[in-house]
């Protein structure tokens, strides 16, 4: 397994999203399965299962889309008329297979008004008003080589606005609640993004000062939040990226990708407040 970029490092701007996903550098989309298993990782990293996406992360990505690249998603999506919506009538078929043979994405009237107000809700955040009167840059390719002991790192930045960086996170009703996004944070390793993405762009020159959450929920009535981590959760996500990175080293070393319990059973307690309930050595 080898983790080699076709670029530089360096800051690309305007590089199409495929490229950008074919690049054999390492994402860090991938080193946060270690936050499962080191098995989970290297699936997901050989693509040995097909990731089901469920209905709300298809509205996330198409909300990235809008809020992004207004002219992509202008190309790619089609919203189809209410007279075509019943697929199951005869001008309603032939119209979904004229857009499929377009290679359109194909969204309801009412998938474009939640977008639309998803939008509006996230374009209220103070922090995204005041980035986007700097002209910032969206959807930043960034590129390093060697990051750590001959990997090759990549990360694909939301908007980058001088040293600050402001990353859209799309949730279910509720989850823009500071309480729950930290939950949510945690367990999906935003942090982990956080940590990895701001030591990817100062090896590219860009030193950020200020990172911001803008997180959206996808239903009614789409509450937003704009939320920065504590220095010490950054600085708690520093120390397990750190290990991460020396646990795929370690495993790419010995042709090793082991599950949760490799060598022996593991004791598990819920009275063991150390390890959270999960397991004692």
């Amino acid at each position: 397994m080898k983790f080699r970029s076709n670029y530089s490092t360096g800051i690309y701007q305007n590089l199409a999203e495929p490229v950008y996903r074919a690049d054999k550098a390492l994402s860090t989309s991938e080193l946060k399965k270690f936050k499962v298993t080191p098995k989970a990782f290297h699936a997901y990293r050989n693509k040995l299962f097909t990731e089901r996406r469920s209905p709300s992360m298809e509205k996330g990505t198409l909300f990235h889309l809008y809020a992004l690249e207004r002219s992509r998603f202008d190309d790619e999506v089609s919203v189809c008329p209410p007279e075509f919506e019943d697929r199951r009538k005869k001008a309603s078929k032939e119209y979904w297979a004229e857009q499929e043979e377009k290679g359109v994405q194909v969204i309801k009237q009412d998938d474009l008004r939640s977008i639309q107000m998803m939008f509006a809700a996230y374009s209220e955040l103070s922090e995204v008003r005041e980035a986007h009167i700097r002209n910032p840059q969206s959807e930043v390719s960034v590129f390093c080589e060697d990051f750590v002991k001959g990997l090759d790192v990549k990360c694909r930045v939301d908007l980058l606005i001088g040293d600050t960086v402001i990353d859209i996170k799309t949730t279910a009703k509720g989850g823009a609640n500071p309480r729950a996004f930290l939950r949510k944070c945690r367990d999906l390793g935003y942090d982990w993004q956080q940590y990895n993405y701001t030591r990817i762009l100062q090896k590219a020159g860009v030193e950020v000062r200020k990172w911001v959450w803008a997180v959206v929920e996808t239903e009614p009535p789409f509450d937003a939040s704009q939320l920065i981590l504590a220095e010490a959760d950054v600085a708690e996500a520093e120390t397990e990226v750190v290990a991460a990175y020396r646990q795929l080293l370690s495993c790419m070393k010995l042709d090793a990708w082991p599950s949760y319990t490799p060598s022996k059973a593991a004791i598990i307690s819920r009275f063991n407040s150390t390890s959270q309930g999960v397991a004692k050595s």
